[in-house]
């Protein structure tokens, strides 16, 4: 390749990151917009040198900022302003095209979450009646299976409710579509540690016997921090692409990218927009920062707690492996002292018998005796 052909790809670089981020500007310009506002300059110098550090080099243009936020999502994947990403998203996980027929309000819902670790939850019917519902945690929560399971049957009654509504009498169970629920993590949770470099955890039901039962429940989790760990960053579909524009943070990662897909183009400019209002994105990091170490605080004592019951049931399963085993002795004692016994007893008998055994051997000595006298004294007869 040829310097002016470097030179070209250089500049064609150049021009792609800058629409992605934005015009770029100095540290200096930066800095002095954060001093303007008292309030914002003293919350930005709360935080740590390397956060400090994030989010001056995301309002300069020179990274996109990779702390996960509300904000960020409802302006980058609202399915009501944005519907096309949503479905692009969706269709990249299962694998086949789909069309939102309408979006569903979370209101009503029975299923309530205290201390919120999720960033994106959007809930949408689509053209074939079926339901997805998505989210996106920052922190993977504990006892996942256990909460989906919760969070699907929340969705089928939700679902059941408005069908059996509309149908009355003629429903039918047969009316139930297929409900959706699709976890992607930024931190995943030791049961998909356990799996890496596996990122994609798809649920499947099947039947001992091979029955070909009909079930409604779908159920995808995707560990983000392991795509992130994988060995190479390379692309390799659609699904990759949208892991990568949730990962990536530096230039490189989001040129490469936008140039083998473009519509993320313009999600990254609406993401650059931020960098108009230094106040609102400190505001949003430091939200962010609060949020991700209440969550932080409540997942370790969750999983303090849960390390407790576990302790306690292994002390549990001690204490009876330990009775069990003084029982097995005291068995095992009483076994052996009845068979000490029995030995007693079988020697006694064996002393008896010998002394029995003397005895009609002494007599048949006599008994010799008086023969060979009778002998002696009378001859052979």
């Amino acid at each position: 390749m040829s310097k002016n052909q470097v030179k070209r790809n250089q500049d064609n670089n150049s021009k792609c990151i800058r629409k992605a981020f934005g015009p770029p500007k100095s540290r200096e310009k930066v800095i002095t917009e954060i001093r303007k506002t008292p309030d914002t300059y003293n919350l930005f110098k709360s935080f740590t040198d390397e956060d400090q550090e994030k989010i001056i080099q995301f309002l300069t243009g020179e990274k996109t900022l990779q702390i996960l936020s509300d904000k960020f999502f409802q302006k980058v994947m609202n399915p009501e302003n944005h519907p096309d990403r949503v479905e692009s998203l969706i269709s990249a996980i299962y694998g086949q095209k789909v069309k939102i027929l309408k979006v569903l309000p979370r209101e009503g819902t029975l299923l309530v979450e205290e201390g919120s670790q999720v960033i994106m939850d959007i809930l949408v019917v689509l053209e074939d009646d079926s339901r997805v519902n998505i989210e996106m945690q920052r922190l993977g929560y504990l006892f996942p299976g256990e909460r989906s399971s919760c969070y699907i049957a929340d969705m089928l009654m939700r679902q059941y409710n408005e069908v059996h509504g509309i149908k009355g009498s003629n429903f039918k169970y047969s009316d139930m579509k297929p409900v959706n629920l699709i976890v992607i993590m930024e931190k995943s949770t030791k049961e998909f540690q356990k799996v890496s470099p596996e990122y994609i955890h798809k649920r499947t039901i099947n039947y001992s016997s091979g029955a070909e039962v009909v079930t409604l429940e779908n159920i995808t989790y995707i560990s983000l921090d392991t795509f992130k760990e994988k060995a190479d960053n390379k692309i390799r579909g659609n699904l990759d692409a949208w892991l990568t524009f949730f990962t990536a943070e530096t230039s490189e990662e989001v040129l490469g990218l936008v140039n083998m897909y473009p519509e993320f183009l313009p999600m990254y400019q609406d993401i650059a927009e931020f960098r108009k209002k230094p106040g609102e994105v400190i505001g949003m990091f430091s939200e962010a920062l609060r949020i991700m170490d209440r969550n932080t605080t409540k997942y370790m004592i969750d999983e303090m707690h849960q390390q407790y019951e576990e302790a306690v049931q292994q002390y549990e399963e001690a204490v009876q492996q330990y009775e069990e085993a003084v029982q097995q002795r005291e068995e095992a004692v009483q076994q052996r002292e009845e068979a000490v016994k029995q030995n007693e007893n079988l020697k006694k008998q064996v002393a008896e018998k010998d002394q029995a055994l003397k005895n009609e051997s002494r007599r048949v000595d006599e008994a010799k005796a008086e023969l060979a006298k009778y002998k002696a004294k009378y001859g052979e007869i």
